[in-house]
């Protein structure tokens, strides 16, 4: 049909609502792939979770570009259309009609080879909207042989469709909306303007909030709640807490229906109820033992996003957790006692006191803490006439009374396997607690021991932090399947049990026993041991024999286990070979406390010897064939780190105050050493050294002439040397003229050209400085006299160039007590100023006041200067007492020249050379200890 002013009426463009948001980005990087025209990119899939915008731009993709194809389609609602009688034939006939315009097919397989025939021969743009299994994709793309230039997009919740792609396909995955955008789609609903209005301020929030960035159901809840009362947003919200939007969870629990396995069904419903935030091998090693193949499992559900993992832990969208928990909740609305999963803490409480459970429930979830806080915030009602005292209104007192359950309300569910029961009290025997056990989770345990009679026969995790126990059993016990034993803070635990009844023992945490003094000596028997955690257990003196399969030993805090003598536990034909994590933190060690090797630890990646009584690097660390991380912090008496393995990447000692010098293990590995008042040397890195022992040529350039002309040299004056700067601080001297002079927060000049033609190769900084009467010398967050300026960093701005240096110098200066001082440096800047160039000096320090500045420039062929004596010259190396013109270091300011850069040159927690961020001993986040 042709209009009258000429043009083609257009039937393909697709409805899309005009109130979108945050799809910009999305769309224009798909928009760049269209222009791909290489023979790989036929395919593109957009994924994600249900709900967050994937047909919303699949649509805004074929809207404008469907007229540069010879053909196109857009299959929309592929999953519910395939589902009905005959759906998948009727979509290949929709296919056809729009590639071919013939509509004649009488099965699949006829309709494959017609399908096949219509991509081979024409330009097509193709849109497969919600592709959700391996048939589907067969019938609307058969071999997947396409037309040149031909594009096809598809959308899925499903990652392990890609595997049925030829070839690699394009992998495009749509994010949540930012807090921003949300607030923005939200409000477009909701007040039809891009924000929130009075009085739903508060209440736009706490609705934006729960969506979590889903568009769906921001659009859902803010077109329900438009034009509503206050009080009805109130009520809407309280109603969301308890019972999700329907609409939202019709679209998310299609990916949950199109698990075929009932075993991974059960796996989702399980982490949605328990398990959110857990460490991922954990639930592998529980859930393995509840017949659920987790590890397939997990990736199974993470290929139709319904979890992901996050630092090691099993995460979800806080609407798909939602979703799996009202899935649980229908199966019986009213009697949660009839439910498979109880995960509400008030729901738990009223099924185990009213002795409502049943042989459906398989894992139960009680924190009586939780129910105090929600006790104690409850309106309370009562008779007028009785006089109220403060127990009425106190949730741990009334809970006194109602917080004891009987034994038998747990015995009724028989097929419990999760229970949780957090400082919760029971009466009555335990001898017929259900025995599918598999995981027992009862902080604040209330018994000094366990009864000897609990079936505990098939229970995989035993978790009893901060218990009364005294010892764990009065008796010898068999637990065959037991893996994982917490036992952490329990402050009355004497002794561990006897190791033998616990073959199959995996981790065992004893965190925080503060009344723990014995080990039992059968823990070197278990053969699959492989985490250790004793960490704070004071009054620990001696450690047995441990198992050679350990992996993983923290030891923290053992402050009575070290002596001058050497531990037993570290000795090197003790310790397990199959080690990669020990952490000795605070253990009271010395240099004796170590034994002379631990080459055989192979496995070792991570060690921290920190805040203990070691003069140097102890010998067993320096012949660690394989150590990645290793932390020395805090170690009072340190003097020097020398020969650290080469294998190491990351090395922390910082605040160690004796320490003089470190040798790095190499120039790739990342470090910190801060705090330390008499470092001397980091070899490569920096120097600080007496003026005595500094090349006069360096002295007269600093501007210490008058130093130079004292025979009695102040010992007291020193100078810093790193990134190719020399600096110092002093006060009350007499000082050389200056080429430029200017007061002010700053100084600026250009750079003259030399008669000579020479050319600049450092410039002398001079900065004089005053406190500030209005600023005290005070620490900020200790409210003590300070020893340093902090926050000090000069900054050198070639504006001609665009090219800036922000330069924080390491070693801090005592400022007590001073009315004025300078700091005096001297930037080896090689060849890299010109004539005319336009220098700004300024600087940026808390709690003082810029008085002055002074520079002066040093030219290439300006005097020399007296160098190193023969003698020296020979025995010149890093560790020699001697600062020298001469001396090279890893990073120089002079590296760093590139134009339109600002660097910043300081030595905080970074890691390395991050874009402009020049850091030479950075601290990676991943740690081990930071003590």
């Amino acid at each position: 049909m042709v209009l009258a002013n000429g043009k083609k009426l257009n039937y393909k463009l697709l409805y899309v609502e005009d109130k979108l948001v945050g799809i910009e980005n999305n769309v224009a990087e798909i928009e760049l792939w269209l222009q791909d025209p290489s023979p790989d990119a036929f395919i593109l899939c957009i994924q994600g979770m249900g709900g967050i915008g994937k047909t919303t731009i699949s649509k805004c993709i074929f809207n404008s570009n469907y007229i540069h194809y010879d053909a196109t389609c857009f299959l929309a609602n592929i999953h519910d259309t395939s589902s009905q009688p005959g759906g998948l034939l009727n979509l290949q006939k929709q296919l056809l009609l729009a590639l071919k315009g013939e509509q004649v097919i009488w099965n699949l397989d006829e309709g494959i080879m017609k399908v096949v025939n219509a991509l081979c021969n024409k330009k097509v743009l193709l849109v497969l909207d919600d592709i959700t299994t391996r048939q589907q994709l067969k019938a609307l793309l058969g071999p997947q042989r396409f037309y040149p230039g031909s594009k096809v997009i598809i959308t899925t919740r499903h990652k392990w469709l890609l595997n049925d792609f030829k070839g690699h396909p394009k992998v495009y995955s749509i994010n949540e909306l930012c807090p921003h955008e949300s607030n923005k789609l939200f409000s477009l609903y909701a007040f039809d303007r891009d924000h929130p209005i009075e009085p739903y301020i508060v209440q736009s929030q706490l609705v934006i909030d729960h969506c979590r960035g889903l568009p769906l159901a921001l659009k859902v809840l803010g077109s329900s709640l438009k034009r509503r009362s206050i009080d009805v947003w109130e009520d809407a919200i309280r109603k969301l807490d308890a019972i999700p939007n329907l609409e939202v969870q019709n679209i998310l629990q299609v990916s949950y229906k199109t698990i075929e396995d009932t075993k991974d069904q059960d796996l989702f419903l399980h982490v949605a109820c328990f398990f959110v935030g857990e460490d991922k091998e954990f639930i592998v090693k529980l859930l393995a033992e509840c017949n659920l193949y987790p590890t397939v499992g997990i990736q199974n559900l993470m290929d139709r996003c319904l979890l992901y993992i996050e630092d090691g832990r099993v995460m979800m969208h806080q609407l798909i957790i939602e979703m799996g928990r009202e899935i649980v909740r229908q199966e019986s609305p009213n009697e949660p006692g009839e439910r498979t999963r109880l995960w509400n803490h008030q729901d738990s409480f009223n099924v185990l006191k009213e002795n409502e459970g049943t042989r459906k429930v398989e894992g139960l979830v009680l924190d009586m803490q939780r129910i105090m806080e929600i006790s104690s915030t409850s309106i309370v009602t009562m008779d007028n006439e009785r006089k109220r005292n403060y127990d009425d209104f106190s949730g741990r007192t009334v809970l006194t009374n109602k917080g004891k359950f009987k034994v038998k309300a747990i015995e009724k569910m028989k097929n419990l396997m999760l229970l949780q029961l957090d400082y919760a009290t029971f009466s009555g025997s335990y001898k017929k607690l259900p025995k599918k056990l598999r995981l027992l989770r009862w902080h604040g345990f209330p018994l000094k021991s366990i009864p000897i009679d609990v079936p505990l026969q098939n229970l995989v995790v035993l978790d009893l932090r901060h218990s009364k126990l005294k010892q764990v059993w009065d008796e010898f016990k068999v637990v065959k399947s037991l893996k994982i034993l917490n036992l952490s803070y329990s402050l009355e635990l004497i002794k561990t049990p006897n190791f033998d009844g616990l073959p199959r023992l995996e981790s065992l945490l004893l965190k925080g026993c503060l009344s723990l003094t014995r080990v039992c000596e059968s823990i070197g028997s278990l053969e699959s041991l492989v985490l250790l955690d004793i960490s704070g257990c004071t009054s620990l003196k001696n450690i047995p024999c441990l198992s050679k399969s350990l992996v993983s030993l923290k030891m923290n805090g053992c402050s009575n286990l070290g002596s001058i003598e050497q531990v037993q536990c570290l000795d090197t034909c003790l310790v397990s070979s199959h080690l990669v994590h020990v952490d000795v933190t605070n253990c009271n060690l010395f240099d004796s406390s170590f034994p002379k090797d631990w080459s055989n630890l192979f496995s070792l990646r991570a060690l921290s010897i920190s805040k203990n009584h070691i003069t140097s690097l102890p010998d067993c660390v320096k012949s660690l064939p394989a150590l990645e991380e290793l932390y020395v912090n805090n170690c009072s008496h340190l003097q020097s780190v020398l020969d650290v393995p080469k294998s190491v990447k990351l090395l922390s000692i910082y605040e160690n105050m004796s320490l003089e010098i470190v040798k790095p293990p190499s120039i790739s590995s990342r470090f910190v050493c801060v705090g330390s008042k008499k470092m001397r040397a980091i070899e490569g890195f920096l120097k600080h050294e007496s003026v005595k022992n500094v090349d006069k040529k360096v002295v007269r350039y600093l501007g210490l002439e008058s130093i130079l002309e004292n025979t009695n040299i102040d010992d007291s004056i020193k100078v810093l040397y790193e990134v190719g700067i020399f600096s110092t601080w002093v006060s009350g001297i007499k000082l050389p003229s200056f080429m430029y002079k200017e007061s002010g927060s700053e100084i600026s000049f250009r750079v003259p050209s030399h008669p000579n033609g020479s050319r600049v190769s450092a410039v002398n900084v001079c900065i004089t400085f005053t406190p500030s009467a209005q600023v005290p010398l005070m620490n900020e967050s200790h409210d003590e006299l300070d020893d340093g300026i902090y926050l000090f960093t000069v900054i050198i701005n070639n504006k001609t160039k665009d090219l800036v240096w922000n330069y924080t110098p390491t070693v801090e200066r005592d400022i007590k007590g001073c009315d004025s001082y300078i700091w005096l440096s001297l930037w080896r800047t090689g060849n890299l100023l010109d004539d005319g160039d336009e220098i700004v000096i300024s600087s940026s320090i808390i709690r003082v006041v810029v008085e002055e500045y002074c520079v002066n420039l040093v030219y290439d062929d300006d005097e020399v200067g007296e160098e190193i004596d023969e003698e020296k010259k020979e025995k010149h190396c890093f560790f020699n007492n001697h600062i020298s013109w001469n001396d090279r270091l890893i990073v120089e300011v002079s590296d760093y020249v590139q134009n339109g850069k600002n660097y910043h040159f300081h030595n905080h927690y970074t890691d390395g050379i991050d874009g402009n961020n020049v850091d030479w001993w950075g601290l990676s986040l991943c740690e081990m200890s930071r003590e």
